[in-house]
């Protein structure tokens, strides 16, 4: 059996090793793109909602943190900086640099010579070198990794930034998921009063004593409910689908909420505390800062190219030759051994580069200046916000107060109108009349909490005061049923409606 040569077999091993080196690629490549739930959804029952989630106040900040993509982006954000840190951080330590060349190498030739005795070469021929090498001096070291720092931090506070926007966002779609269902409660209720007066309309035109005017108008009035309570559940969807979005539910869960439309609590603080409160808490000044030293940090760093370097390193070289070469009969036997060790010190200094460096340095020393610009303008920027949600939140408190006292107003006006109708002293149109105005103050009521609220966590979200005042409720909100003689269901919507508190009233 003849033997395989050592050519065919150091080519054979570096091959197999480039297909297994190849197939490890793919492989890992392939359980990547498995791993990501990249796939569309195509059948109608992946995106039909089938679930219900009942949510909270109070879960929807770990709801947020566990499920929503940006918030997975900026913790992302946090790792990558991370590892740029890192990367940074290995310029204080050495560097070993090992190559080699023909591990192992085969050379074979022959040379012809009309004046002297022709020569062949057969030899085997195997080169290792190794260096180790640290910079003693490297201007440009402490700046970049004082800019990757500033980097890590900056991401970090990207991701408060971005986690309390988002708990913002979903806060206040969380209320006007609340406000719908109100006013989805509010239309029903109309409509059950709307067809009480329809069908009492009805029996007084039978009996003689109304008039078919009074039907019509008692039956446009139910149409305007039916139209009401229809643009009410259509918002109600809309709402909640919007709120799934934020908080990144399955396709087919949709959020609900059980809780009434209610005051969360009382600001106890004025608007002086509450700017100098958010000059301390926001982060968004701290982020410009943080930018500012980065752009110094890259500043110095782009300088530093131009700056003289100064490393030590050490060379350990290893030779190993089997054969000769050049010979007029090479001796396949002859083995030279080789190895030399070098120590010493290398300056660098890159003299002149056009200007690049410099260039680069003032382009950021200008950007600094540009952002600590940027740092006057967001307190600006930051003192306008807190007023407008203290004043805003002032707007409300006065329009909960305005529509409480209309909604009162407006009940006893339907009850006086109920009462002279039956007693045959006024007409349909009056209580139709007293009725939308009584449903229009109920919807103006919730969304004056509604706008209390909202900007109630605006200023809790700019600020950093978690702090609430209690609120102390009113006991006799809710319209009591003073006369046996008028139908229940004409007063049922009032009677669900949220007790404001009297610290607004």
């Amino acid at each position: 059996m003849r033997k395989p040569s050592a050519k065919l077999i150091i080519t054979t091993i570096l091959l197999n090793a480039g297909l297994i080196t190849c197939a490890g690629i793919q492989n890992k490549v392939q359980a990547f793109t498995d791993k990501q739930n990249w796939k569309l959804p195509k059948d109608s029952q992946e995106v039909l909602i089938q679930n219900e989630l009942e949510i909270t106040k109070d879960n929807i900040k770990n709801l947020i943190e566990q499920n929503n993509p940006e918030i997975e982006i900026m913790k992302s954000k946090i790792k990558q900086a991370k590892f740029d840190l890192r990367s940074e951080l290995s310029a204080w330590y050495p560097n070993l640099d090992i190559s080699g060349s023909g591990l192992p190498q085969y050379l074979a030739g022959s040379t012809d010579k009309n004046s002297s005795a022709d020569t062949s070469s057969k030899q085997w021929k195997a080169n290792l070198s190794a260096t180790v090498r640290w910079y003693l001096i490297n201007p440009a070291r402490i700046p970049d990794i004082e800019a990757a720092k500033d980097k890590l931090e900056n991401a970090k506070i990207s991701y408060e930034i971005k986690l309390r926007d988002l708990y913002l966002e979903g806060l206040k779609q969380f209320f006007q998921l609340q406000k719908s269902n109100q006013e989805v409660r509010i239309a029903k209720d109309s409509i059950l009063t709307s067809e009480t007066s329809l069908k009492e309309a009805e029996v007084r035109l039978d009996v003689g004593i109304g008039t078919k005017f009074e039907v019509l108008e008692a039956q446009t009035q139910l149409s305007k409910d039916k139209q009401l309570l229809s643009k009410k559940s259509g918002e109600l969807k809309i709402n909640q689908r919007k709120l799934a979005n934020i908080l990144n539910l399955n396709s087919t869960t949709n959020p609900i909420i059980t809780s009434k439309t209610a005051i969360i609590g009382l600001w106890d603080t004025s608007l002086e505390e509450s700017i100098l409160s958010a000059y301390s808490f926001q982060k968004e000044i701290e982020k410009l800062i943080l930018k500012v030293s980065i752009n110094n940090n890259q500043a110095n760093s782009a300088l530093a190219a131009i700056q003289p370097k100064l490393s030590i390193f050490n060379t350990y070289t290893t030779s190993f030759a089997k054969g000769e070469v050049a010979v007029a009969d090479p001796d396949t036997g002859n083995e030279v051994f080789s190895e030399s060790n070098t120590i010493g010190l290398q300056f660098d200094w890159k003299v002149f580069d056009g200007g690049y460096g410099k260039s680069i340095y003032k382009s950021k020393k200008e950007k600094s200046k540009e952002l600590e610009f940027d740092i006057e303008l967001k307190k600006k920027q930051i003192r306008e916000e807190i007023e407008e949600s203290f004043f805003n939140l002032e707007i409300a408190k006065q329009n909960i107060s305005n529509t409480y006292n209309e909604i009162i107003s407006a009940r006893e006006s339907l009850r006086l109108a109920l009462l002279r109708l039956k007693a045959g002293i006024t007409t349909q149109r009056e209580v139709v009349t007293n009725q939308r105005d009584l449903t229009q103050a109920e919807v103006n009521y919730i969304i004056a909490i509604t706008d209390y609220n909202s900007n109630l966590v605006n200023l809790r979200r700019e600020t950093g005061i978690e702090r609430l005042k209690g609120c102390n409720k009113r006991t006799d909100a809710n319209p009591r049923q003073e006369n046996n003689n008028v139908d229940k269901s004409i007063v049922i919507n009032t009677e669900k409606m949220a007790s404001p508190c009297i610290e607004l009233l």
